[in-house]
């Protein structure tokens, strides 16, 4: 990434806060150096580095208390059976 804090097109930032694309004016041509198209949404590449983050991370700083990958893989029969109920009517 070219840097995290400037934008792929040129935006307007009303009222002092982030915005959308100028129209009419030209975005940058390689979109995957920027971390963000415009003042709002990132852009694909970031996205991608965030979901595989999320999905396949071993950190606690970046996904906690299980990545995607482990709640994808566990065995709901497993969690059903004999799992502890939490209603108060069972009581």
């Amino acid at each position: 990434l070219k840097g995290t804090n400037g934008s792929c097109c040129f935006f307007q930032v009303p009222n002092g806060t982030r915005g959308l694309c100028v129209e009419g004016t030209e975005p940058c041509p390689v979109r995957s150096l920027y971390a963000y198209y415009d003042g709002l949404h990132l852009t694909e590449k970031l996205y991608m580095h965030l979901s595989t983050k999320a999905y396949s991370s071993e950190l606690q700083t970046e996904a906690y208390p299980f990545n995607v990958e482990v709640l994808a893989n566990l065995n709901i029969s497993l969690m059903l059976t004999g799992a502890p109920s939490f209603d108060t009517r069972d009581h």
